[in-house]
């Protein structure tokens, strides 16, 4: 046998053993912004509800929300492609990542659009 061979197939095995384990860190980096994402919605939501909101405070609670459940949906995603190893359950999960990722853009989307309205609302209004 190849000596080299065998060389190339223990660099192979170690660089697939980086690339899980930075992905596992990925995923746990994850893992904390979502449970700050989920801080920030009830927070947020317990601020608005003391102070009384306004229309577009409500857009930008809902965006926060939306952006959360996209957040949420995706590490869950992230991390059953992680353990994965049936290349069907691999697609199905990076295809939910993509729709949570969507998500997440969407309430941004809807959050910036009740920032708009906030500033409006104010005295002086908004000048792009």
């Amino acid at each position: 046998m190849d000596p080299s061979a065998n060389r190339k197939t223990g660099d192979d095995v170690s660089k697939n053993e980086r690339i899980l384990e930075i992905e596992k860190q990925i995923a746990a980096t994850l893992w904390v912004q979502a449970v700050a994402q989920i801080t920030e919605a009830i927070l947020l939501a317990k601020l608005l509800d003391l102070k009384g909101e306004t229309e577009g405070e409500r857009k930008i609670l809902t965006g926060v929300w939306v952006q959360t459940i996209g957040q949420t949906i995706e590490v869950l995603a992230v991390t059953k492609e992680i353990s994965a190893v049936d290349p069907e359950i691999i697609r199905e999960a990076q295809k939910i990542i993509v729709a949570a990722d969507l998500l997440q853009s969407a309430g941004a989307a809807i959050e910036a659009v009740g920032g708009k309205q906030v500033i409006t609302e104010a005295p002086g209004g908004f000048v792009p």
